[in-house]
């Protein structure tokens, strides 16, 4: 109940910020302006919209995470009400986990209002209900939980302004991760292949998540992978919160 109490607290606050509505409304607005431009994509129309529409889902929801979901820790201890919520029976791990449940809860808002409005836009320009679209779109929020657990876990430690930083990098680096194995591979020092190989196993692979290509062309995506993506995201979700919680407890705000 502590932790609900926490995640349902963070969650109004997230409603709250008017940056969140700012995102929402230009996330919209721009899935629906490719049915405007769809006469001009010369018969590829729809899969512009299923592009752009995927597109914004991502880079919005990763806005949102770097507006809101970077400052989830520090600014309770900027406001010094940490104090308070710390004095009473929570303890360290329940308000990581609190905070991270409430910014989940945000991104299932955005996700679903963004999907529902690419898939009526879909819908009115005859394509259909597009199944693979959904799968795509739920890839995509398994992404977002794992860029708001390293969101939560630099903001455990660091400033607002830093944690921003630190997760845009990892969420950029970790779209090229396979990039790392072929640069490894024509190293000559077998030292350098390790050091390679380390820092792929460390970084997010969140090219896992990306299907669009597959969407776009209509190719329904594998059961196995959509699967083995999610595992695969929900597990590093699991280990960066353990990671932030030990981090918190190890905090002194003093």
């Amino acid at each position: 109940m502590r932790v609900i109490a926490i995640a349902r607290n963070t969650f109004r606050e997230a409603l709250r910020d008017k940056a969140l509505y700012v995102l929402i409304v230009f996330s919209v607005v721009l899935v629906v302006s490719t049915r405007i431009m769809s006469p001009l994509a010369l018969g590829e129309g729809v899969k512009i919209t299923k592009d752009v529409g995927l597109s914004a889902i991502s880079f919005f929801g990763m806005l949102a995470i770097i507006v809101m979901g970077t400052g989830l820790v520090h600014k309770e201890i900027d406001r010094r009400t940490i104090f308070v919520i710390l004095s009473k029976p929570v303890s360290r791990y329940e308000f990581i986990l609190g905070k991270f449940l409430g910014m989940a809860d945000a991104l299932i808002a955005i996700v679903l209002l963004m999907l529902v409005t690419l898939q009526i836009t879909l819908l009115i320009s005859t394509a259909g209900f597009d199944v693979p679209v959904l799968k795509a779109g739920f890839l995509t929020y398994i992404e977002l939980l794992l860029m708001t657990s390293i969101a939560v876990l630099f903001s455990s430690f660091s400033t607002t302004g830093l944690s921003a930083i630190f997760t845009f990098s990892f969420y950029a680096v970790g779209h090229f991760t396979g990039d790392i194995l072929a640069f490894a591979a024509r190293l000559p020092s077998p030292f350098a292949q390790h050091v390679c190989q380390f820092v792929y196993y460390l970084l997010p692979d969140l090219q896992l998540f990306n299907v669009r290509g597959m969407v776009v062309h209509g190719i329904d995506v594998p059961t196995e992978h959509l699967l083995a993506a999610t595992a695969y995201g929900l597990l590093y979700t699991l280990g960066a919160l353990l990671l932030s919680a030990v981090v918190f407890s190890r905090r002194d705000f003093k």
